[in-house]
C-alpha cells in the first residue's frame, strides 16, 4: 500500500492509519478534484500535496516537503499569506474548527512561474490523540484570467490586506467620523451632509480633516478606499 505520509511525520500509530486512509481515499478520485494539499498546522509544512498540483508547480513531493514553511515564500504572495494564514489558524480554533475556510490567493504555477489566481477553501482534516489540530486540507481552484472573479479576487485581496493592515487607524475614529466618512465617500456634497446632521460646514470641514489625519488619507479616493474596506459602503 502506498504511504502518503513521510515516515518523520509525529502521530500515533493509530492516528497515522487513519490519515492514510483518508488519503488513499481521496488518491483514488484525484483525477476527479481539484488540486489538493495536507499541511502540518503545528507548522504549515506541506505534508502531501496532489499529483496535478505537484505537476503544476513543478515539484516532486520530497522537494516541496524539504522546502517547509518556506514554500509559502516560494509559491505565493507574502502578503496574501499574512492576511489568510492567521485567518484560518483562527478558525482552527473554534470549537469543533471543521468549518471550511475559502479565500483567494495568487499561486506562481505553470512553466513560467507566473502568478495565477486561485479561489482556495482550507478546513481541518485530522487531530492528534489529545484533540488538537494536527493537519489541514485545502482544495485550490484557478480562476479563469479573463473571468469578473479574477478582478474581484484581487480587489478583494487589497481590501482583505488594507483591514489588517488599517485596523489601527480605522478603529482611531470616533463614532460621529465613521458616520461622517461613510457620507463622504458616498459622494455627498459638504452642504447635504451638514444638513443631514445639523453641523455647520466649517465644523464638517474639521471633522474631514481629521479624518484623512488619523486615516493617513491624501485624497478623496482614499477615502472611498477605507469606507469600502470596512463595509461603510
Amino acid at each position: 500500500m502506498t504511504n502518503f505520509l513521510p515516515n518523520h511525520f509525529d502521530c500515533s500509530d493509530a492516528i497515522r492509519q487513519t490519515i492514510e486512509q483518508k488519503l488513499a481515499a481521496l488518491s483514488a478520485i484525484a483525477d476527479e478534484l481539484p488540486v489538493y494539499i495536507i499541511h502540518d498546522v503545528r507548522n504549515f509544512s506541506v505534508v502531501y500535496l496532489s499529483p496535478n498540483g505537484l505537476t503544476l508547480l513543478g515539484e516532486t513531493l520530497d522537494e516541496v516537503r524539504e522546502m517547509g514553511p518556506a514554500y509559502f515564500a516560494r509559491f505565493f504572495d507574502p502578503q496574501e499569506v499574512s492576511f489568510s494564514l492567521p485567518a484560518f489558524t483562527e478558525t482552527l480554533r473554534q470549537p469543533g474548527g471543521g468549518e471550511w475556510f475559502s479565500y483567494f490567493q495568487q499561486v506562481r504555477t505553470g512553466k513560467g512561474q507566473t502568478f495565477q489566481w486561485y479561489l482556495s477553501a482550507a478546513r481541518l482534516f485530522a487531530c492528534d490523540d489529545n484533540g488538537q489540530p494536527l493537519l489541514s486540507l485545502t482544495f485550490a481552484l484557478p480562476l479563469d484570467p479573463n473571468h469578473h472573479l479574477a478582478e474581484k479576487a484581487e480587489r478583494l485581496t487589497a481590501e482583505n490586506l488594507m483591514l489588517k493592515e488599517s485596523y489601527h487607524r480605522f478603529a482611531s475614529l470616533t463614532k460621529r467620523e465613521k458616520e461622517l466618512l461613510k457620507y463622504i465617500a458616498a459622494g455627498e456634497t459638504a452642504t447635504e451632509t451638514s444638513n443631514r446632521l445639523f453641523i455647520s460646514e466649517k465644523t464638517l470641514n474639521t471633522h474631514r480633516r481629521n479624518i484623512k489625519q488619523k486615516l493617513g488619507a491624501k485624497s478623496q479616493y482614499d477615502l472611498i478606499k477605507f469606507a469600502q474596506a470596512f463595509n461603510l459602503v
